[in-house]
């Protein structure tokens, strides 16, 4: 449609031009031919215009231009017309167009004010149209406006609500004043700062909670505030003031200000905060600070704050390190003339590097010993602790830490190292057994100490209580002398104890102790050294001294008894030769019975004392045991005594004295016989051990406590009634095989019997 109302109005602009110009071409045409159509063109052209013309005025101007090309035509070109007849057609041609042109003007003007009328009369009533619109939506709007007043109001009631609830839940203090600076707005928390009521404050000077001398310097302040033309002030502008509760104490607030013209009156308010804690917080940081500082300082070695890098560039490091290695704090932060990377020693680099990132990678601390380079080339053992610091949860942003010198401390480790392997060597190679005992129990033992108490490692020792290796007699004593130690004496004389091996077996010892404190805290160090060879000889010694007494003893019981002995005995017999009555004989044997006892043990006295050396040659250990055995047949048989006798005819002989082989095997086999008055079994056997001939004698008689069995070789001791034996025969058997370099040994147990085991060196084949 656009499209269509588009081309006719191309049209009807371009039609009236058209028609003019489409008029010149045909005068044109007409004047250089004979024909004669102009003319009538002419006459047509106007009528058309004012048909086809939307303008007014345009008939006019084409009825002029067509008259005046008419007459042009007759003057120009007069034809075969008579002039007159020319003429007159052409007066009244023009008087007909033109009143035709002007009817038609006319008639378009009536038309167009007929159009006028109708579209002013539509205009109106589109007016109408438009003001009723216009008057609706003006309803419409004032309606909207009332409501948006509303809701304005209801908006303003909300603001000034939540206006007043954030006044008064704020922490900080808010005051507004008027222009004569009295309070007109006071907040809760303003009430709890200075200690007075909104009622109590509102009207009054602010100027109340201010200390006297600030009260001249604030009104300057805010006088000038409100000619500046800034409307606000941050908190912290005017700097730290004090302010004055209404008890009197003063305190450090923080303020902000800010000013508004309402209905052309200058209001002022004020937020303040108390920073008493803050201050307090300050003052407590200013002084950690310089704690830390002052502990920085003093502290040997120094702190830093470095980058993980091979150079372990410092951020920060403090003054200590010019002391540790000869470079200034200048040198590493401002020139960096000098890196920490290149103060370690080239050998530990690696190791350092290694080790920290290892820990930064498991975002632990570290802890490292190595060695630096001074500025002198002197090498230096440091130790240093440190961590990752990471202020956000990204990467690593440096590395914080401490670095001390530890090389006196190394030397020390080192002589304390030295000093520890001559001690354990000492240890090792000490003669005396060595316990460790902390916490009543033992923690160390020397190979020595696993050796005395027969144990095979030391673990079957340690832990142990030291009481339980030591002999229940001697508990109390012992039990004491730890007691003193324990409570601060250094250390207890040397005293004898008796210890029980693992196997329980009773050891004689000497037993020294001390105190001492290590990183474990108190111990005692308890050395022990076996006595038990300088008990036997000195028992062994204390015996010879007693023999020695007795051979002096029985060699004069001898000439001053055995004479008298020797009369009374030839006397005796001499008289039982010539007296007939029983009684007297009877008498008389009794005499002689019992000088002849005294004639044996003085015999074996001087056999004890005096013995003779032996006269070893190689023997026949086997036979002598059978003579010997022989010759207690019709005993061994009274006594109901079976003999079971195994001797292994593989068995060397042996490097002895026969005579004193045969004593020995009589005692042996006595003892045996006097264990078993009721009967029983009489064993003896001979086997090689070794290079040695054992005999073994055992009886099943009745045996022997312990008691007894130690005492069993000691001169005069006896296990017989009295005045049946001298307590003697075993001391002079057991002396009889120690002169030929062998050894006897006794187990008994009573009510099952006594076994003695003697061992003898057998002879040299080539002897």
């Amino acid at each position: 449609m656009d499209h269509v109302t588009l081309v006719g109005s191309l049209v009807m602009r371009t039609v009236p031009w058209m028609i003019p110009l489409l008029t010149i071409g045909i005068f044109i045409a007409d004047f250089l031919s004979p024909v004669e159509v102009a003319v009538s063109i002419l006459y047509v052209l106007p009528i058309l215009l004012t048909l086809l013309s939307p303008r007014a005025r345009d008939p006019i101007y084409f009825s002029v231009a067509a008259t005046v090309l008419t007459w042009i035509d007759l003057l120009v070109k007069p034809g075969g017309v008579p002039i007159s007849y020319a003429v007159s057609n052409r007066v009244l041609g023009t008087m007909v167009l033109w009143v035709i042109a002007i009817g038609l003007m006319r008639y378009r003007r009536t038309q167009q004010a007929l159009t006028s009328a109708r579209v002013e009369q539509a205009h109106a009533e589109g007016l109408m149209i438009v003001a009723q619109e216009a008057r609706d939506r003006a309803d419409r709007d004032i309606v909207r406006a009332v409501v948006r007043r509303e809701q304005a109001e209801e908006q303003l009631i909300v603001n000034q609500l939540r206006m007043e609830g954030i006044i008064e839940s704020a922490m900080d203090a808010i005051i507004t004043v008027d222009e004569k600076h009295n309070v007109v707005l006071f907040n809760g928390a303003a009430e709890q700062m200075f200690g007075c009521s909104a009622d109590e404050a509102t009207g009054r000077p602010l100027d109340r909670f201010l200390p006297e001398r600030f009260r001249e310097t604030h009104r300057d302040h805010i006088r000038a505030f409100g000619q500046s033309g800034v409307t606000t002030r941050k908190m912290g502008k005017l700097g730290t003031v004090k302010g004055l509760r209404s008890n009197g104490e003063e305190f450090p607030i923080e303020a902000s200000i800010s000013h508004i013209a309402v209905e052309k009156r200058n209001f002022f308010t004020v937020i303040l905060r108390d920073i008493t804690e803050r201050k307090q917080a300050e003052e407590a940081i200013r002084e950690g600070e310089r704690k830390l500082a002052t502990l920085i300082g003093n502290l040997p070695g120094f702190v830093y704050r470095c980058q993980s890098n091979r150079d372990w560039s410092f951020e920060y490091v403090s003054e200590g390190v010019c002391d540790l290695t000869g470079y200034t704090t200048e040198e590493y932060l401002v020139q960096r003339s000098i890196s920490y990377g290149t103060t370690m020693h080239p050998d530990d680099r690696e190791r350092v590097w290694r080790e920290v990132q290892a820990a930064l990678e498991e975002h632990r601390p570290f802890e490292m010993t190595y060695r630096i380079l001074t500025r002198s080339d002197e090498v230096k053992w440091v130790w240093e602790r440190g961590e990752g610091i990471y202020i956000t949860e990204g990467p690593l942003d440096y590395v914080e830490g401490f670095v001390t010198d530890v090389t006196e401390r190394k030397r020390a480790e080192q002589l304390l190292r030295q000093s520890e392997e001559s001690y354990r060597r000492l240890i090792a190679f000490s003669p005396y057994a060595i316990l460790v005992n902390r916490g009543d129990r033992i923690v160390f033992a020397n190979d020595q100490a696993i050796k005395l108490f027969g144990a095979v490692r030391a673990n079957e020792i340690l832990d142990k209580s030291l009481l339980e290796l030591i002999h229940p007699d001697h508990h109390a004593v012992v039990r004491e002398r730890i007691h003193e130690l324990l409570e601060g004496r250094q250390a207890v004389p040397v005293s004898e104890d008796k210890i029980v091996r693992l196997d329980g077996m009773t050891i004689d010892v000497e037993v020294s102790a001390t105190r001492f404190t290590d990183e474990g805290g108190p111990a005692i160090l308890v050395m022990l050294r076996d006595v038990s060879e300088r008990k036997r000889l000195q028992e062994q010694l204390r015996r010879t001294e007693r023999i020695a007494e007795l051979g002096t003893l029985a060699s004069g019981m001898a000439h001053e008894i055995g004479t008298p002995m020797n009369v009374i005995l030839g006397r005796a017999e001499y008289l039982m030769d010539r007296v007939t009555e029983e009684p007297i004989k009877k008498g008389l044997h009794t005499i002689v019975t019992q000088v002849e006892r005294i004639t044996k043990v003085m015999n074996q006295l001087l056999s004890f004392a005096r013995r003779k050396p032996p006269e070893r040659c190689p023997l026949d250990l086997q036979k002598v045991i059978e003579d010997s055995v022989e010759m207690f047949h019709e005993r061994l048989a009274r006594n109901r005594i079976h003999v079971q006798m195994e001797l292994e005819a593989s068995c060397p002989m042996v490097l002895a004295d026969a005579d004193h082989m045969g004593q020995v095997a009589i005692n042996l086999i006595m003892n045996a016989l006097h264990a078993m008055p009721d009967g029983g079994t009489l064993y003896v056997g001979l086997v090689p051990v070794q290079q040695m001939a054992q005999l073994t004698i055992a009886d099943t008689g009745h045996g022997m406590p312990q008691d007894v069995v130690k005492k069993i070789f000691e001169p005069f001791f006896t296990t017989k009634e009295f005045g049946k034996g001298t307590g003697l025969g075993l001391t002079v058997v057991k002396g009889i095989i120690e002169e030929h370099q062998g050894s006897i040994t006794v187990e008994s147990e009573e009510g099952k019997g006594t076994t003695f085991k003697v061992l003898l060196p057998v002879a040299d084949r080539h002897t």
